[in-house]
């Protein structure tokens, strides 16, 4: 079969192995100039590399990501499919362990690890994260590869790293779902944005968890997401406690974690569909918006085992998302990749229901791995806010400075003193 697989930089040299390996003439089409020429030696012994589009007529299958816009492949649709398809295709034979995805504009890792923290006593689980590629069981974390990112091709590399068959496996993807899930998860779509040149959306592109899905997995999506609750022949989670088939009830948020009972009505797991309530709590995050992760992260722990009692999360899970750095003065720190307007607000709520608003410290990087962020929504948010002083620092931070004149912005953060702190990592 001759192979096209568009875009070097978001995992297409890993599928163009992969179909190479397999047999196929592969063609990988470098469409953002992105490969170091060493690289670009490497894989030419292996495959054709081009930069420029070739006629789509000449192959069989052509592999796209699913934000690159599918004009220029107008006339063959029927050959095209995406990356995400393609790592089913390449992969659903040879998976025989349980697997979950999470996708969703922020939280994934979080809830993902909150997961793992409740299964590895029992099960070994191979992750792909932002933090990277793993090992877990009961004798702790082995990194088989660390800074990757979470695009779908990189599922191939975990299955490949793993060496041996875990029990099952945990993988953050991006934009979407491979079809690979026997649970898939879409956390949230809060923060929408056009791709493929304005001709789809990030929403649509991870409704793909659910037109992917496999013949009798179960998906669970977001009912406080008002771009995912219309959605039918889903399930739905809800961390403000609607009533849908898992929810979040009685939630207490103090200086030192988080309470609530998470309530399971008819969520369809592995062994069965599930009813009853388990009492969860942390001993670390603070703010409200961890509720949306630990819940996630005690329903996928409950699709593969299910007991009522009590959950202890501890600190683990939560990095440096809405934790307290110092409570002598009180300093909140939530450090993310994913630092929008939408998280930001949710940040600056939770933060405000335990302590004053002293002063609000906002920067680190303009661009991470989680793409742009909208300084004018960012701006609003700050602008609205009651915050006494704002610091503002690093690239994000200087790209701010001109929006926010009519704030008191300082210049010198001073001593230590209560302060909510978001920074893009």
């Amino acid at each position: 079969m001759r192979v096209m697989v568009v875009d070097a930089t978001h995992g297409g040299t890993t599928l163009a192995e992969e179909f190479w390996a397999r047999g196929d003439e592969v063609t990988c089409v470098d469409v953002y100039g992105t490969l170091p020429k060493r690289n670009l030696e490497d894989y030419s012994r292996k495959f054709e590399v081009r930069r420029e589009l070739p006629e789509p007529s000449r192959y069989d299958l052509i592999v796209k990501p699913i934000h690159f816009p599918s004009d220029p492949f107008r006339g063959v649709w029927e050959r095209v499919i995406t990356h995400h398809e393609a790592v089913r295709l390449l992969l659903s034979h040879r998976i025989k362990f349980p697997v979950v995805e999470i996708t969703g504009s922020f939280g994934k890792t979080t809830s993902a690890l909150c997961a793992i923290s409740l299964l590895r006593e029992r099960f070994s689980i191979l992750s792909l994260t932002s933090r990277g590629i793993c090992l877990h069981d009961h004798e702790g974390k082995k990194i088989l590869l660390d800074r990757v990112s979470t695009a779908p091709a990189n599922i191939l590399r975990a299955v490949r790293l793993a060496g041996q068959e875990p029990d099952l496996a945990i993988f953050e993807v991006s934009l979407g779902g491979t079809g690979l899930a026997d649970l898939g998860i879409i956390k949230n779509v809060y923060d929408d944005y056009p791709i493929a040149k304005g001709t789809s959306s990030a929403r649509e592109a991870k409704l793909s968890m659910v037109k992917n899905r496999k013949e009798g997995s179960t998906v669970l999506v977001n009912a406080d997401d008002e771009k995912l609750s219309g959605l039918t022949g889903v399930q739905f989670f809800s961390p403000s406690g609607r009533d849908v088939e898992v929810k979040a009830a009685e939630t207490k948020v103090r200086a030192d974690g988080v309470e609530f009972t998470a309530v399971l009505e008819g969520f369809k797991s592995r062994r069965g569909h599930i009813s009853g309530t388990k009492r969860v709590r942390s001993t670390g995050p603070v703010g409200k918006q961890q509720v949306e992760n630990m819940l996630v992260g005690v329903v996928i722990a409950s699709y593969f085992r299910w007991e009522e009692g009590e959950v202890e999360l501890g600190p683990e899970p939560f990095g440096e998302k809405m934790v307290l750095v110092s409570s002598e003065p009180p300093r909140v720190l939530n450090k993310s990749p994913s630092l929008g307007a939408k998280s930001i607000q949710a940040s600056i709520r939770d933060y405000l229901e335990l302590f004053p608003p002293i002063r609000l410290e906002v920067g680190g990087k303009l661009r991470t791995t989680c793409g742009p962020v909208v300084l004018e929504e960012v701006a609003d948010v700050i602008r609205s806010s009651p915050f006494r002083e704002i610091f503002l620092f690093g690239e994000f931070g200087d790209a701010l400075r001109p929006l926010l004149r009519e704030k008191r912005v300082v210049e010198n953060p001073g001593g230590a003193i209560p302060a909510l702190i978001l920074e893009r990592a």
